[in-house]
């Protein structure tokens, strides 16, 4: 037996001993210009572990077949006896990482939460993904042969697993609430479908305010987004948007439908891809074009591997096809009794100065819950002052009602006192006190003769009414 064999019948007897055989076998076979006899599986057992959130953790140690448990060597036979167990590695932890696709266990969805659809974490859109759906997009806006722009999905997106993922969750766990979410849909839904149509954009693309508000006009988020479409002050104001201490025009259906048309469009006419778009939207303008400059990515798949983004921008574009597939054929994805909602249905009328909403429903025969059911850019109580007129939407079919009944209460005014006096109580301040009677506080300061804005309880305000005031009700 030469010095060469017996070093390698050292090593090997001392790695047999400690387990570190099966690694270094391999290695000193070939220098020794051995013949190593292992079966597969023990040949295997040093692969890498599978992620625990795909599989069951694996035991603490793997038996070794005993097909062949001994190693020969050419030049002279020796047998070496192995541990009928190879140690496992030590567990180590499975955390998600950014550039993963490890699924959480999605929560319960909340038909009241409108932040539900949006926090919900899912698989993230891959660039084969991504360039399926903007084939589907651009084609539903360039078909200008139909009277209805309509985005239909390829079957390769609608079957693309991280858009499964969504809709299995929409239709297993999810169910409860998304049914709820889909049935308050039919308030908004024609109306919706009529302005996307209106601004040259296909009607699916309102399943992102679906994601965005779940489709409640006073969900307002962390950042001060609120509005069916989550518009942030500053950017509502971009697309003409009211927002003060009387309106906020976030809050109505229609005007912030058309200003998310607009944003949509120049989002595209910006990135250039509908999918960059859908994801600015939910993300912001700024931080994807600060994203992409920053990572140098010149695709969403790129963007979101390289870039900060949340989560919620990640999964934002599969969470939106898959909400649109379910919502456009409800009865095939098991939504067999579902009840929309009726549409909002109502007539405009005019006003001049400030309305209490009380009056506003007792000229159109009304609850004034309904008023402000049909009128929710309103903040306070009553309609705001400054505007020469200002449009209030009325229950369909009320309109003659409201507009005779305005009429006759005017002439009623007409040359009698139009002052009345308001003794303050605890509590009240001059702006309190202004919103009440539709007043700005500076008129009311300018009235009474005021130098400041401090009251005491029991000071005697005379309030001035013009047309037809706020104190009707």
């Amino acid at each position: 037996m030469n010095a060469q064999t017996v070093i390698t019948l050292l090593f090997l007897i001392f790695c047999g001993a400690f387990g570190c055989a099966p690694r270094m076998l391999p290695t000193l076979v070939q220098r020794a210009s051995s013949i190593v006899e292992l079966p597969d599986t023990a040949a295997k057992g040093n692969s890498a572990p599978v992620p625990q959130e795909l599989s069951a953790p694996a035991p603490m140690s793997t038996p070794v077949p005993a097909v062949s448990d001994r190693i020969v060597i050419e030049e002279d036979i020796v047998t070496v006896t192995l541990p009928k167990t190879i140690e496992a590695p030590k567990k180590t932890s499975a955390k998600a990482t950014r550039g993963t696709d490890s699924l959480k266990i999605a929560p319960a969805l909340r038909a009241d939460d409108p932040g539900a659809l949006q926090k919900t974490p899912g698989p993230r859109a891959d660039d084969r993904l991504l360039n399926l759906l903007e084939k589907d997009l651009d084609k539903a806006v360039e078909n200008l042969k139909e009277q209805r722009r309509r985005l239909e999905f390829s079957k390769e997106v609608s079957n693309h697993p991280k858009v499964r993922y969504f809709i299995n969750y929409f239709t297993g766990r999810g169910k409860p609430s998304f049914e709820k979410i889909l049935s308050r849909s039919g308030r908004y839904m024609p109306m919706i479908a009529r302005v996307m149509n209106d601004e040259g954009l296909p009607e699916e693309l309102a399943y992102l305010a679906l994601i965005e508000s779940a489709f409640l006009t006073g969900a307002t988020s962390l950042q001060g987004a609120a509005g069916l479409w989550q518009f942030v002050p500053s950017t509502a104001r971009i697309y003409g948007l009211r927002i003060d201490s009387w309106i906020d025009e976030r809050r109505d259906p229609e005007k912030s439908t058309r200003a998310a048309a607009a944003y949509l469009k120049e989002l595209h006419s910006f990135f250039g891809r509908w999918y960059l778009a859908t994801a600015a939207y939910n993300a912001g303008q700024g931080a994807i074009d600060r994203a992409m400059q920053k990572s140098g990515a010149k695709d969403f798949w790129t963007l979101t591997q390289k870039a900060e983004l949340s989560d919620e921008t990640r999964n934002f574009v599969p969470k939106f096809v898959a909400a649109a597939i379910s919502a456009n054929n409800p009865e095939k994805y098991g939504f067999t009794d579902l009840r929309y909602e009726s549409p909002l249905e109502y007539e405009e009328v005019e006003v001049h100065r400030p309305l209490r909403l009380g009056a506003l429903a007792e000229f159109a025969e009304t609850e004034v819950s309904t008023i402000r059911e049909l009128n929710p850019a309103l903040r306070g109580n009553a309609t705001p002052p400054g505007n020469a007129t200002f449009t209030v939407n009325v229950p369909s079919g009320k309109a003659e009602l409201f507009l005779t009944a305005y009429a006759a209460a005017n002439e009623r005014l007409a040359g009698s006192a139009q002052s009345v006096t308001h003794e303050v109580k605890r509590g009240e301040t001059l702006t309190s006190i202004a919103r009440r009677y539709g007043q700005e506080v500076s008129a009311l300061m300018k009235f009474n003769g005021l130098t400041s804005a401090r009251l005491q309880v029991g000071q005697q305000l005379r309030i001035l009414l013009q047309n037809l005031s706020v104190s009707l009700k």
